[in-house]
């Protein structure tokens, strides 16, 4: 029976709106399953920034995801979403209404995923900046988690997924199907040289972690074009900073309508490619050197 109302809700409803409307029941038996814990500050050695980008393929649900950061325990001090000039005219009216709720609308050149980011290293230079994809919903306790990780003296990149590296010799990784995909030992909770962030489970970078090469359009288009986090992950190490991963395991609760294009696909062919080109020219950054101590950080 359940198939059979399903099957007539698709004949009767618009293409893409059963989707939508599923999307919308979804989130709202999220919200049930994760109420809104007590709000509290970050406590952290600077602002705290949530960035994210999203395109038009994605808008129909782009509103749940930040609907979900506004509901984060941890209160963020500016919740960013970078938009192409050209894909602002596209903004649904479900999106532009949190606009006024604090969620804040910069317009900025098209470098596709990389828009999460890139661009507000350089607008927000002494910040926390926690990245979130366009497409999943995020848990009140994400935030906090991410910003709990940020412990001890040395700059660390926090991150809710991660995949672990090998290496077959001084100058070579093994294949990225062989690394170890998203792991869930002790071993990961410690600062690590060996683990890549994945960025859908988001990932929170201190006040220079990365090399400052990280946004530069140039190199980033010619390296690792469909693999930001390839090359967030080199732009890390090549600043000697480590990583590490926090919480279990990480629920990529992600919206049925906005799965109709995947980065993720591509990658999966690409990335030993961009990987080759990545260690020819920067190095193996299992055997790159750590960052100096900074000032503990302080955490509520």
């Amino acid at each position: 029976m359940r198939n059979l109302g399903k099957s007539i809700t698709n004949r009767l409803l618009p293409r893409g709106l059963d989707t939508r409307l599923r999307s919308e029941l979804q989130y709202r038996r999220l919200v049930q399953a994760f109420p809104t814990a007590a709000r509290r500050h970050h406590g952290l050695a600077g602002e705290l920034v949530v960035s994210l980008t999203s395109y038009p393929v994605r808008y129909a649900t782009l509103h749940l995801t930040l609907k979900s950061l506004l509901r984060q325990q941890t209160v963020p001090d500016r919740i960013v979403l970078w938009i192409a000039d050209g894909d602002v005219a596209a903004l649904p009216r479900a999106t532009r209404a949190l606009f006024a709720q604090g969620i804040e609308l910069r317009i900025v050149r098209d470098v596709r995923s990389y828009k999460k980011l890139v661009f507000a290293l350089s607008a927000f230079p002494r910040a926390f900046i926690a990245t979130a994809d366009d497409d999943v919903f995020y848990p009140p306790e994400w935030l906090t988690a991410l910003v709990e990780g940020q412990y001890g003296s040395e700059p660390v990149i926090s991150c809710h997924r991660a995949h672990r590296l090998r290496e077959q010799g001084p100058g070579a990784l093994v294949p990225y199907h062989e690394w170890e995909w998203d792991v869930q030992d002790a071993e990961a909770r410690d600062a690590s040289v060996d683990l890549m962030p994945t960025g859908i489970g988001g990932v929170l970078y201190s006040p220079q972690a990365l090399h400052p090469d990280a946004a530069n359009q140039e190199l980033f288009a010619r390296y690792a074009p469909s693999a930001d986090d390839l090359w967030f992950y080199w732009c890390a190490r090549r600043a000697g900073t480590r990583h590490r991963k926090v919480g279990g395991l990480f629920d990529q609760t992600a919206w049925p309508s906005s799965q109709s294009e995947r980065l993720y696909d591509q990658n999966r062919t690409d990335n030993d490619l961009q990987i080759a080109a990545l260690v020819q020219d920067f190095g193996n950054p299992l055997r790159m050197p750590m960052a100096a101590p900074r000032e503990a950080l302080s955490v509520l």
